[in-house]
């Protein structure tokens, strides 16, 4: 039976924001490095590195740069104080083998009454809603979260607009970029995809023109000394990416691919297993996407080969064991994040390095 993971699912968002990560083990001794390479210009002393999913705050981004991963993402914020969904946010989803496209097509079953064997048999759902503290919180605490860091590492503010009475999407999309600019954020995340949300921002990545008039606005308006980065969620249909890379790539520096899938997710007795209204639905992480993400970044990579611009490439989604880590590289990832892997696993860039790390540094990304 695995330990308990660091994010505490049976606990609500803010109890995990208040008082975690849940963690009782003592962090491993960082292993040295003589080698190094470049992430969107900065020197990172690992590929290896946890998107903007359980890093919800200074205290998390510490812990887990204590425990290995050298790219910090955190969590995505907003320009005003929003809160999560109810608790649960999390759920098990016991679905022994990886997810194909007619999986999706019928509803899974989410629970907390699972005892996973392996970490390659958790797959779990996923909906908060991108909550978000208010500036004044996440701004100063970004700036923590920044002096946690070690030489080799460093921070991802991830971010997203939400559509207002008296500020359209766009607008507040850069108004939030030049928060976490302001903030001392130099790498941005632009995050268009969020199944949980119930507005526009959370399927921009399906709108190539939407994307690319976001992101063209921002790179105006912050200029060409921030690094942006674009998340996306799957996309099955490789001229739809090659859509959505031709009209983003001239204003991007990277992509991170996939955030989640989504499914109708119900309990055992039939019924929507997360309780509120535009919940039927939910993203789904861990093991079983992994299939869906790889397919994903091999397409992506694809795409970028046919432009002028070289674009990185961030693979995540199913990343949860040091086995998966070598598939990412191989489908053309360039970097390679872990959440739910990592929540189960704190030691996993550890072990990661352990194994591969003298080996899979020699090119710059």
């Amino acid at each position: 039976m695995l330990p308990p993971p660091i994010y505490d699912i049976r606990k609500s968002y803010d109890e995990n924001y208040q008082f975690g990560p849940f963690f009782s083990g003592i962090p491993p001794k960082p292993i040295p490095s003589t080698q190094h390479t470049l992430f969107l210009g900065k020197t990172v002393s690992s590929r290896i590195g946890i998107p903007a999913g359980p890093l919800l705050n200074s205290r998390w981004i510490g812990f887990y740069a204590r425990m290995g991963f050298d790219i910090l993402t955190y969590k995505t914020v907003r320009s005003h104080y929003h809160p999560s969904y109810p608790n649960p946010n999390c759920l098990y989803v016991p679905y022994h083998k990886s997810f194909d496209l007619d999986d999706l097509t019928h509803p899974l079953i989410g629970t907390l009454a699972y005892n996973p064997g392996s970490l390659n048999d958790i797959t779990i759902t996923n909906s908060f809603g991108m909550p978000s503290q208010s500036p004044a919180v996440w701004m100063e605490d970004v700036q923590k979260a920044r002096e946690l860091l070690s030489p080799g590492q460093v921070l991802v503010v991830s971010i997203v607009g939400t559509q207002q009475d008296d500020t359209d999407l766009a607008s507040d999309f850069v108004r939030t970029a030049k928060l976490a600019r302001e903030a001392g954020a130099d790498l941005i995340e632009v995050n268009f995809s969020c199944p949980n949300v119930k507005g526009k921002e959370g399927q921009l990545y399906q709108n190539p023109d939407a994307s690319g008039a976001i992101l063209k606005r921002l790179r105006k308006e912050l200029g060409s000394d921030v690094s942006l980065i674009m998340k996306i969620g799957f996309i099955e249909d490789p001229v739809q990416i090659s859509a959505l890379v031709d009209q983003t790539s001239p204003f991007l520096d990277a992509i991170s691919a996939i955030n989640t899938v989504t499914g109708q997710i119900i309990n055992p007795e039939g019924h929507p297993a997360l309780p509120g209204p535009g919940r039927e639905r939910a993203g789904l992480c861990g093991g079983g996407i992994k299939p869906l993400s790889l397919r994903t970044i091999h397409s992506i990579r694809t795409a970028i080969g046919k432009q002028r611009k070289p674009i990185t490439l961030i693979g995540v989604g199913g990343f949860n064991t040091v086995e998966d880590y070598p598939e990412f590289r191989d489908a053309g990832a360039d970097f390679v994040m872990s959440a739910t892997g990592a929540m189960w696993d704190p030691f996993l860039a550890y072990h990661v390095k352990q194994r591969r790390f003298l080996q899979d540094l020699p090119e710059n990304g």
